[in-house]
């Protein structure tokens, strides 16, 4: 037989394809497993301690007191300044994020007026210091003890009566 038929020819590429696909899956499980190795490697191991970094323990060691766990940093748009602060407060001291650091993070976690009265004040050099930051922001945001809007409404007199053509 010289040729062969075209379902011979068929048969042959499918077993060469699933040959070529099973070598393959072999490659991807060893990929996968190397992968998995370096990321639990890399996730057990703790860094060197730089110079300029504090002495507690680094968030990845095993001395930690209790393991990271992915946090969402809260959003402000200029409602709940309390809560927001509270929250994003908390946020940095369980990262141990550093005073300096804490602006310019907090920035991208701003929106709407909060956002547009960050750019301001920060494009106008008052914002010095985290602490300066909050304060500024309290001062904005936040309800003041002198203000009372209930007593306002209490105040509210009629000065005029509208004569309605009934």
């Amino acid at each position: 037989m010289a040729s062969k038929s075209n379902s011979d020819k068929l048969e042959d590429v499918i077993a060469k394809l699933t040959i070529y696909q099973l070598s393959l899956s072999e490659n991807l499980q060893t990929m996968t497993h190397k992968l998995d190795t370096l990321i639990s490697t890399l996730t057990t191991k703790s860094p060197e301690p730089s110079p300029s970094s504090p002495p507690h323990a680094s968030p990845s060691s095993p001395s930690s007191p209790h393991p990271r766990v992915k946090l969402d940093v809260p959003r402000f748009d200029g409602s709940d300044p309390l809560g927001w602060i509270f929250k994003i407060t908390q946020f940095f001291e369980y990262h141990h994020t550093p005073d300096h650091d804490r602006l310019t993070i907090a920035s991208f976690y701003m929106d709407g007026r909060a956002l547009a009265w960050y750019q301001w004040m920060a494009g106008n050099g008052q914002l010095s210091s985290w602490q300066s930051f909050l304060h500024a922001l309290q001062i904005r945001f936040a309800s003041s003890h002198y203000e009372d809007p209930t007593g306002a409404l209490f105040k509210l007199t009629q000065n005029h009566s509208a004569s309605l053509p009934f």
